[in-house]
């Protein structure tokens, strides 16, 4: 029985990598730049791909959310993923102007990055019909890890190397080497 168990979990794993493989295949001519050796997560939801760079060896993961818009409206990419960086699942990535992740950089699963927000200045009219606009640029430097869950707001810097704790939302700049954790985040050790 484990030997039929054990082939069925090889046949199944097999399967799993060659439509990860295919996926990634299919889509990478979408993207503005996709680099050797990336990869696509299935179901991963897609707006205005052509916007986004993603580099050399780069994961994204199953249901990722790249939302990219030509805020500026000169075609130029608003997405930039450095080499080797990893983004988990139901990881979502509003970059209406500006939003570079770094090399080596991990995103665990259930981010929310995002460099516009919505617009509310009108009391009288849902918020919904408001639209959104392009707040501020975010930038994740090289070799950051940002944990499960965590929000990185709009005009947002995190350090190279830095940490930040499951949770956490983040709505100021992380010094390089910092481990910052909480709501808002705030520093609670260097490294």
């Amino acid at each position: 029985m484990s030997t039929v168990s054990g082939l069925l979990r090889s046949a199944f794993a097999l399967c799993d990598r060659l439509l990860l493989r295919g996926n990634s295949l299919m889509m990478r001519s979408a993207f503005g730049a996709f680099g050797e050796g990336s990869q696509l997560g299935r179901r991963a939801r897609l707006d205005s791909p052509h916007l986004v760079h993603v580099g050399r060896n780069v994961t994204l993961g199953e249901q990722v959310w790249m939302n990219a818009k030509d805020d500026r409206r000169d075609g130029a990419p608003t997405l930039h993923i450095g080499d080797g960086s990893y983004i988990g699942r139901h990881t979502q990535i509003n970059a209406w102007r500006s939003v570079t992740i770094g090399r080596d950089v991990l995103i665990a699963d259930r981010v929310f990055i995002s460099d516009a927000d919505h617009l509310y200045a009108d009391p009288e009219l849902p918020i919904r019909r408001q639209g959104d606009a392009f707040v501020a640029a975010v930038t994740l430097r090289d070799g950051c890890w940002i944990g499960i869950g965590a929000a990185v707001l709009p005009g947002v810097t995190i350090g190279r190397n830095a940490v930040v704790a499951a949770n956490a939302v983040v709505t100021q700049d992380v010094p390089d080497r910092a481990v910052v954790g909480g709501i808002p985040a705030r520093i609670l050790k260097q490294l």
